[in-house]
């Protein structure tokens, strides 16, 4: 039996009832008996070829986008895409938890996980508990659940919010990726505000170019409710942009070009920030332990958020200066040796531009960088990533990075063709002993005003060699390293 509708929006849905199944699934290894099965076209699988599957694990309907006539007796109701139907039905299924929430989008290339987690520290310095969704893990009350996308899917998304709510939570802070936007993982979320932090090249491999990039990213912004608000990075060529096609009510911040908040007098070292805030009806100095022009910009963009969710300039400021760090993000390791070693997720050129940016000026010794690109992904960003490397650094150790099905030696041969001039650089594939050859050189330096810089993978624990993902942790191997040297 097949239904056509082609009208399977979110207030539009077809004549089901989600809470008339036991559960909901699109993955048929999954399905349970009474369940409504999902059929969705993925990069690898197609949900559409596992429809007999589904049927004989006891799910009696599936929702699909086009029929391939399966052997089973299972009932297909037909829309014009099973992502879109699959946000209405989880959004269904769990009651709307996001109308019971305060939930907080942020988006952009590079800075989610630091601004979400300054948010999350000003809201709790504002007497609220919240939940966390992002690229290290999904906080739910007292759980810590180790992430498995920077933005899941949407019945785990629901789920999650719904989870957050039966605990007494009222606001979710939720990294949105430029992936869940584009496949409408988020489209059954009401989102009460989105902070757009900024948008430099990534994932062209899957957006192409630019332009499918930013139109994924706007979408967050288009679909918020005229009584929303959008925080938007105004030094941000992409957030001026969004500005002029924003409905909702817009805060902007900056450095450099006029907006809502910005900062002065900024002075940045080793300990940390100190700058100047002024906003609409604020003025005060905050101190930070980030590092970084870059983290300036984080700090500002979780101001206007916590503007616009109306709190106080005494829980914004507390919840910035309380943040001891972020992990993976410019993570200091401190074994006693005499140099600095940093740890750092910096994967674009964007990413490692503004980190060792940022260290240029306060290490006034050698900077020593380990770092390589992932595999299967945006091969473009290689030399310009090596360019990067050969602008800031002293020694550079090409290494290995989730080289997942590719070689690799032909990550770093294309990595190598940015490293132009009289750079000193080598390569070691074997990333444990990448890093303990940079540690040894800071070590043969016996310089105090040396720094080791760690790149790519930050608060990953895990290296991925084809279908083979092994624990793999920078931070410890820094550690076991060290210890081996006597510190």
């Amino acid at each position: 039996m097949m239904i056509k509708n082609n009208d399977f929006k979110i207030n539009n849905s077809p004549k089901i009832e989600p809470s008339l199944f036991t559960g909901v699934s699109c993955n048929s290894k999954a399905v349970k008996e009474g369940h409504l099965f999902v059929a969705i076209k993925g990069e690898k699988l197609d949900g559409h070829d596992f429809l007999d599957e589904a049927w004989e694990r006891g799910a009696r309907v599936a929702i699909v986008q086009t029929d391939r006539g399966n052997t089973s007796g299972i009932k297909k109701i037909i829309v014009p895409d099973t992502r879109v139907a699959l946000a209405a039905i989880a959004a269904e299924y769990y009651s709307y938890p996001s109308r019971k929430l305060k939930v907080l989008g942020i988006t952009g290339t590079n800075g989610k996980t630091t601004t979400s987690y300054l948010i999350r520290n000003i809201l709790a310095c504002s007497n609220e508990d919240s939940g966390l969704i992002g690229t290290i893990s999904y906080r739910l009350g007292d759980r810590d659940i180790p992430a498995t996308n920077t933005t899941p899917g949407p019945l785990e998304l629901e789920s999650m919010l719904s989870q957050m709510h039966s605990i007494g939570l009222r606001y979710c802070v939720m990294e949105v990726s430029s992936h869940a936007l584009d496949q409408h993982r988020v489209d059954g979320i009401e989102f009460s505000g989105a902070a757009f932090t900024n948008l430099t090249p990534e994932h062209l491999d899957y957006h192409k170019d630019m332009g499918s990039y930013f139109n994924a990213k706007l979408k967050l912004f288009q679909n918020l409710s005229p009584d929303s608000f959008a925080v938007l990075n105004a030094d941000d060529e992409y957030g001026a942009r969004i500005k002029k096609l924003a409905d909702s009510n817009v805060i902007t911040f900056g450095i450099d070009n006029k907006a809502d908040v910005m900062a002065s007098s900024i002075k940045l070292s080793l300990e940390g920030i100190q700058a100047i805030i002024a906003a609409p009806k604020w003025n005060f100095t905050v101190t930070s332990n980030l590092l970084g022009r870059h983290n300036v910009y984080n700090i500002l963009g979780s101001i206007g958020a916590g503007m616009g969710l109306g709190l106080t300039s005494d829980a914004i400021k507390s919840g910035i200066e309380g943040l001891q760090g972020v992990p993976g993000r410019l993570e200091i390791i401190d074994c006693g040796q005499p140099f600095k070693v940093f740890v750092d997720y910096a994967h674009t050129p964007d990413a490692l531009e503004k980190l060792l940016a940022a260290l240029r000026p306060l290490v006034s010794g050698r900077i020593i960088l380990v770092f390589g690109c992932g595999g299967d992904r945006d091969r473009t960003k290689r030399p310009l990533m090596g360019r990067v490397a050969a602008r800031f650094a002293d020694t550079v150790i090409l290494t290995s990075d989730n080289p997942r099905s590719e070689s690799p030696e032909s990550i770093i041969r294309e990595i190598e063709d940015g490293l132009t001039g009289s750079i000193n650089w080598t390569k070691e594939i074997d990333r444990a002993e990448a890093i303990n050859r940079g540690l040894s050189i800071a070590l043969s330096g016996a310089s105090s005003d040396d720094a080791v810089v760690i790149a790519g993978k930050g608060h990953e624990v895990y290296q991925i060699f084809k279908d083979v993902t092994v624990p793999f942790d920078d931070r410890d191997v820094v550690r076991k390293c060290l210890l081996l040297k006597k510190f």
